[in-house]
């Protein structure tokens, strides 16, 4: 595990690289991890360092990184209106991890709004071959409108009654702060699943009320978590990221999905031909 920063030297990106255990360089299997933002990149952080781990325990390059005004990276998330640096962020990454790893092509792995992101990315980049989604953001209004709420609540249980200082070009939500536009531009955007070519793989909670439509049933694997959903309980918060089965299960999916992807050769970027698979996850 060797922790460096990348990107561009006026506003660089921290990332943390996992080398593929037992594999030298060059392996054509990487995997950049695309964290959630606000409160859950705080709650998600131990659990995605141990996702992490595991995958470059089954000889596959790892690549976890903060976005630009969030945790180490720098910057600071109230100079943000809009989330396309985000997704600009992720692209760096993936060049970055190319680079390191000797891949030609990388799976993205997101998690909640860091899945949003991914998704977004995975529209765009050639040099994507596949995507993990655990339990995604598909619509951002709904996504802010649960964390409002939560935040009333979780202001509720105090004692005595207690507000937060918002103004008219910010907001708090979860004991983060975000500019009004960076908020709107979050409310309008969207994630159709059916317009993410690459083969997917979904991890979702038993109790999910919505349609996962994917362009190529074929291309899509659905893995549904035995216990319900809890990030928006606040008698749960605590816990909602830890999942450790999900993780073991996750991880043996990511391996079985990078043999499907070598064995129609498509980890090469002239090699892709992600219409003509069958059955990829």
């Amino acid at each position: 595990m060797n922790q460096r920063f990348f990107g561009h030297p006026e506003s660089p990106l921290f990332g943390v690289y996992h080398s593929a255990h037992g594999t030298k360089l060059g392996s054509p299997r990487a995997v950049v991890i695309c964290p959630p933002i606000g409160q859950e990149y705080i709650r998600t952080h131990w659990n995605l360092r141990l996702l992490a781990n595991q995958i470059a325990r089954q000889g596959i390059h790892v690549l976890r990184f903060d976005y630009h005004g969030v945790g180490d990276s720098a910057g600071n998330v109230l100079d943000l209106n809009k989330i396309d640096i985000w997704q600009r962020n992720i692209i760096s990454a993936i060049e970055q991890l190319k680079t390191e790893s000797g891949a030609e092509t990388v799976m993205l792995a997101g998690q909640r709004f860091g899945g949003l992101l991914a998704g977004k990315v995975a529209q765009i980049r050639t040099d994507v071959n596949s995507v993990v989604l655990w339990e995604p953001v598909l619509d951002g209004r709904s996504y802010l409108d649960d964390l409002r709420q939560l935040h009333r609540e979780m202001l509720d249980l105090w004692v005595c009654k207690m507000t937060t200082v918002n103004s008219d070009d910010q907001e708090e939500i979860l004991g983060a702060v975000f500019r009004r536009e960076l908020c709107k531009d979050i409310e309008k955007t969207t994630l159709d699943l059916a317009n993410i070519i690459q083969p997917q793989l979904v991890i979702e909670t038993v109790d999910t009320p919505r349609e996962l439509t994917c362009c190529d049933s074929s291309l899509q694997k659905v893995v549904f978590d035995d216990r319900p959903s809890s990030w928006c309980d606040l008698r749960e918060l605590e816990t909602a990221y830890l999942r450790p089965m999900v993780n073991q299960s996750t991880t043996k999916l990511i391996k079985e999905m990078f043999e499907r992807l070598e064995t129609f050769d498509a980890l090469k970027l002239d090699g892709r031909q992600l219409a003509a698979l069958e059955a990829i996850c």
